[in-house]
């Protein structure tokens, strides 16, 4: 069969958790498939040539500007599709979505060739609604400016090459990445799903994780791993650290691990200065494998305060593989993944005072805590690569023979 993977990024380009999962998946599926990746093109200057993979999308920022390049880079995206559709695909495998143009996806859907999406995060419960060139051609009420501004879309929507209706309905299949992402992002009114099946995301590189030495560092340590922007929650975690003394009686330390939105760190740091817990947190930025290895290897806890409905984070897979014990908001599919009380103690979303609570329970009951890890541990076993990998090529099998079999 032949394949084509469409995605946002692709690494080396970028390295989150669905660009990753994703060439995961390209790799085990080109053992017995031909493989198209038609990929943004970030990074592209600086990525080495590798054959099968085109980082030629254009990527738009979500903002005036981007909103203003749209119709140019539809077009030029259009014609990547059909560049790509030459190449005779047997069925086009959709994974992120949510930052080129859409209409990419909206000239793969009405090829008639078979298409399948994986999704991982909300942006594909509104596929072509907030698209900024393909909104501009729904009816809608809008202000004079706006409204001249879709007129204007609409007259390039008139060109041969395009003439795209983002209301047409297409039959596709979907691999859900967890029961909460299925329930909160939905199926498009778009699509009329012919297969749907939930294949919960894993870590790519678990074993990394599995069996690492354990060797908690003296005085209590917080782990936060992650990207450091808002929805993350890492002022809740700090917020937490500072209840965990005044109301609990433990000073901890905060480790925080992950690369930083520049202006959201500085305030970050202002919070804890105003806590009075700057002393205690530490910044690493983005580290490396054996750096991180060496900090859940030191960790009492591993804290993941999100604020946003997750869909399904890895991080808390990888905690539990690595023996530290999970302390989480229980928000999206963080429950779904590790059950509240049985692999770890979750908390409401945004509540510092419910995050200290759980960590100093965490701290306070050695016993409770390490019977909880060991449960967590053999939940973790359910989210193996290998299995994963099986999985994910029976969708993309299954997919094509029910596309197909339509009439």
């Amino acid at each position: 069969m032949r394949i084509l993977v469409t995605s946002t990024l692709y690494p080396p380009a970028a390295l989150g958790g669905y660009e990753v999962e994703c060439s995961a998946v390209v790799e085990r599926l080109r053992e017995r498939h031909e493989v198209l990746v038609l990929a943004g093109d970030r990074g592209r200057a600086e990525t080495a040539p590798s054959a099968g993979i085109s980082r030629t999308l254009p990527l738009l920022s979500a903002d005036e500007r981007g909103s203003l390049l749209a119709p140019v880079a539809s077009l030029r995206a259009v014609r990547l599709a059909r560049a790509a559709l030459a190449q005779r695909p047997d069925l086009v495998y959709a994974w992120n979505g949510a930052a080129f143009p859409q209409a990419a996806l909206r000239v793969l859907a009405d090829a008639g060739v078979p298409i399948a999406f994986r999704v991982c995060e909300h942006w594909f419960g509104r596929l072509f609604e907030t698209d900024q060139y393909l909104r501009e051609l729904a009816p809608a009420q809008r202000g004079p400016a706006r409204a001249a501004w879709s007129l204007a879309c609409r007259a390039v929507n008139a060109l041969p090459e395009l003439r795209l209706d983002p209301a047409a309905r297409f039959p596709a299949a979907i691999s859900w990445n967890s029961e909460a992402i299925k329930r909160m992002a939905g199926v498009p009114a778009v699509v009329e799903p012919v297969l749907e099946r939930v294949c919960h995301s894993v870590p790519r590189f678990g074993d990394r994780y599995d069996g690492i030495p354990r060797d908690p560092a003296p005085v209590p340590e917080i782990v936060f791993l992650g990207r450091v922007t808002p929805v993350k929650g890492v002022d809740v975690a700090i917020e937490a650290l500072a209840l965990l003394e005044r109301d609990h009686g433990t000073a901890a330390r905060l480790v925080v691990a992950g690369p930083e939105d520049a202006e959201h760190g500085r305030e970050l740091r202002g919070l804890a200065e105003r806590l009075g817990v700057a002393a205690r947190v530490e910044w690493l930025g983005q580290i490396g494998p054996e750096r991180i290895v060496e900090a859940l290897g030191r960790a009492h806890a591993l804290i993941v305060p999100s604020t946003w409905e997750e869909p399904f984070p890895l991080v808390t897979i990888e905690g539990a593989l690595a023996r530290v014990p999970l302390v989480a908001s229980d928000v999206g599919g963080i429950g779904e993944g590790m059950h509240d009380e049985e692999h770890a103690l979750l908390f409401e979303g945004g509540d510092a005072a419910g995050a200290a609570a759980a960590l100093a329970r965490t701290l306070a009951a050695p016993g409770e805590t390490t019977a909880r890890v060991e449960r967590a541990y053999e939940r973790a076993q359910r989210f193996r690569l290998g299995p994963y990998l099986d999985a994910q090529e029976r969708f993309v099998e299954e997919a094509f023979e029910r596309l197909t079999a339509m009439p």
